[in-house]
């Protein structure tokens, strides 16, 4: 009686339907977001250092890849 109500138990069934959820997009919203703080704190680091040294070159250069970050995540 118990294998006629459910015949599927324990086995293996391929081609479901995957589960949808919204899960998804969001953890990939948080994700980017890490990456840009990580990223910008690092280069405002590296920035502060290159003033400290009055590094003028470095300065420029480690701004304009801050800029660049800022273009690339919208900020």
């Amino acid at each position: 009686m118990y294998e006629k109500q459910y015949p599927h138990e324990g086995a293996i069934l391929f081609n479901q339907p995957e589960e949808k959820n919204s899960y998804g997009p969001l953890a990939e919203k948080v994700l980017a977001q890490a990456i840009f703080q990580f990223q910008k704190q690092k280069l405002m680091e590296k920035i502060d250092e290159a003033l400290i040294a009055r590094n003028k070159a470095l300065f420029l250069e480690l701004s304009a890849q801050y800029n660049e970050l800022l273009k690339k995540y919208g900020a």
